[in-house]
């Protein structure tokens, strides 16, 4: 499989991006780093949704099994190392220290379904390694926040400070079936569009700048944010990476396995014979219910015999796929029991230490997201015409590990033996400040009917207390 780091790796080292064209030479290169993006992503997202294909270690082996092609077999572990973590890696909440801020930030959070789309970015930086995130005011002068597929978008830094953003690039196919490309700088947007169907286009000489709106002069479209639009979620910094990278290998060999006892299994349930006779045995059919007629020898030659061969034992191949499953799980840092099933069920305890490597990875993810999602914060601020700095925002994701609701409690206990406070416990464990809000409303509310329910009581009691003086002076 050409993965796509490997792809991307070609694309930047080749002698293409060398020779770019001398009139858009940010579009030439946006344009070649893309296409080289192509095939390895659409690759780790096959073998995402289980679309895999049937791997061999021999040409004749292809050739001899060329019939399976339309009847192959998957077992999708792949799917599973992804949404094992991605199921543990949840945006929580989102917060501003400045009361303004903060609700501008929760408006804009429920207003443009911010979570669904952070769910989507996490879930494509798992699978390929990074994804994109793209913010920009909508038409009513508030913002709009939307998930960008990896193949779609790519974000170049500078060459001298890998950590600056020196221009962003994305493609696709509009309605006309026309390629759009728009090139993102921190002071202005460049429009270009294909002079010929998507299908056709074969390198940057097909684009011409045009404009979106077809006003004069609008293939630029400057802007004051002074920064590159582009927000780029990614697991390494060294190189595009993700968390199918070591999975798909033995993936093949799973699949390879299971074909091959799915195989086995069919020729195993019609046994095949053999007949020694010299008789015509061309008419013999192996089928259910068929009964052979075969004529005794004639007592001179050899005679006649009949005989099975066994069927292949299915355990060698389940052995086999357990043993890949056990490695696929050690080196993508999956509990075991999500792959394959074992003996007896284990305590909580002992589910939190067989899943502590997954949670591990997931914290990892996490420590890579929250500066990125800061910037997200800070660059919708911005939008709204509001200044944030980085230490205002506090980003909260859910704690990866399964943490027992009593041995919650404990560390709620001790926290507070401590001297925490428990808005602090409750803020680290990922309430958000709404939640926390609505806690002191309903504790307020609580204490209320607590004191109404105890005047009530009181009153009723000295009631009754006076009433059998009332009946005796009577």
């Amino acid at each position: 499989m050409a993965d796509a780091k490997t792809a991307l790796a070609k694309s930047l080292s080749s002698s293409d991006l060398d020779k770019l064209d001398t009139t858009y030479p940010d579009l030439d290169r946006a344009f070649k780093v893309l296409n080289a993006k192509l095939t390895g992503y659409n690759n780790l997202w096959d073998y995402y949704d289980g679309n895999q294909p049937l791997m061999y270690t021999a040409k004749r082996m292809r050739d001899l099994f060329a019939d399976l092609e339309l009847s192959t077999f998957v077992e999708n572990w792949c799917a599973v190392v992804i949404d094992a973590a991605n199921d543990r890696i949840n945006l929580a909440s989102v917060s501003v220290k400045d009361a303004t801020s903060n609700g501008l930030i929760e408006e804009a959070w429920h207003t443009k379904e911010i979570g669904l789309e952070a769910s989507d970015v996490h879930e494509a930086a798992l699978v390929v390694g990074e994804s994109y995130l793209i913010v920009w005011p909508d038409e009513d002068e508030k913002v709009e926040v939307f998930y960008n597929d990896p193949r779609l978008v790519h974000l170049f830094y500078d060459p001298a400070n890998p950590r600056k953003k020196w221009y962003g690039a994305k493609w696709w196919v509009a309605e006309d079936q026309h390629m759009r490309i728009t090139l993102y700088y921190d002071d202005r947007l460049e429009y270009y569009r294909s002079s010929q169907l998507a299908k056709n286009v074969a390198s940057v000489k097909a684009f011409l700048p045009y404009s979106p709106d077809e006003t004069e002069g609008g293939a630029v479209a400057t802007h004051e944010y002074g920064e590159v639009p582009i927000f780029h979620f990614r697991l390494e910094r060294r190189k595009v990476k993700g968390d199918l990278v070591n999975a798909v290998p033995l993936q093949n060999g799973i699949n390879k396995l299971l074909t091959d006892m799915m195989v086995a299994a069919e020729y195993g349930a019609y046994k095949q014979r053999w007949v020694v006779s010299q008789a015509d045995t061309s008419g013999l059919k192996n089928a259910p219910g068929m009964m052979w007629e075969i004529p005794g020898g004639d007592g001179v030659g050899e005679g006649t015999q009949v005989g099975e061969f066994d069927a292949t034992d299915l355990k060698n191949y389940i052995q086999g796929i357990d043993q890949l499953s056990s490695s696929m799980a050690i080196i993508t840092r999956t509990p075991k029991h999500y792959l394959f099933q074992q003996g007896g069920d284990p305590s909580g305890e002992a589910l939190i230490a067989m899943e502590s490597p997954l949670n591990k990875r997931c914290k990892d993810h996490i420590d890579k997201f929250i500066p990125v999602w800061k910037e997200v914060v800070i660059f919708i601020l911005k939008v709204l015409n509001v200044e944030a700095k980085k230490e205002d925002v506090v980003i909260t994701f859910d704690k990866p590990e399964t943490i027992l609701p009593v041995t919650e409690a404990t560390i709620r206990t001790a926290g507070k033996a401590a001297g925490l406070p428990l808005k602090t416990m409750l803020r680290d464990e990922g309430k958000d400040e709404a939640w926390m809000v609505q806690m002191e409303k309903d504790k307020k509310e609580e204490q209320k009917e607590n004191a109404t329910s105890l005047a009530v009581a009181l009153a009723t009691s000295l009631r009754n207390a006076n009433q059998p003086e009332e009946e005796e002076t009577e």
